[in-house]
């Protein structure tokens, strides 16, 4: 006869089990979030399965890398300088009405912007 083993469990979405309900080392999951908990030493709740316990800064940590595209839906690239302020670099794009590619140059240097080459042209005469 084979033993089965339920932990606690909730379907409330985003229920998490209170320290108080779970002894330490107890696992409690959320089956409508497809989260899994568990009870610490420090009586702290933490999470340890599901999408939530994943972080970008956990997923880039020790060189990680993907040979996945990153798709991005509507979001941005923000880009903040070495000291978090005010004031970011925000990378977005035109709502696209075509498959289109643009190629970064194989070189150092600095990209120049569309307003950077009229000033060059009427500078030039060109």
């Amino acid at each position: 006869m084979t033993t089965v083993i339920k932990p606690k469990r909730s379907e409330v979405a985003l229920s998490i089990p209170l320290a108080s309900s779970l002894e330490i080392g107890e696992m409690a999951v959320n089956v409508t979030d497809g989260k899994m908990y568990v009870k610490s030493s420090g009586n702290i709740i933490k999470e340890i399965g599901g999408a939530g316990s994943v972080t970008l800064q956990g997923a880039t940590t020790a060189g990680n890398v993907t040979t996945n595209n990153i798709i991005l839906n509507g979001s941005d690239l923000v880009f903040e300088g070495q000291i978090e302020n005010a004031f970011e670099t925000t990378l977005t794009v035109a709502e696209p009405t075509g498959d289109r590619l643009i190629y970064l140059p194989n070189q150092n240097g600095t990209i120049a912007m569309v307003d950077d080459a009229l000033a060059l042209s009427i500078v030039f005469g060109g």
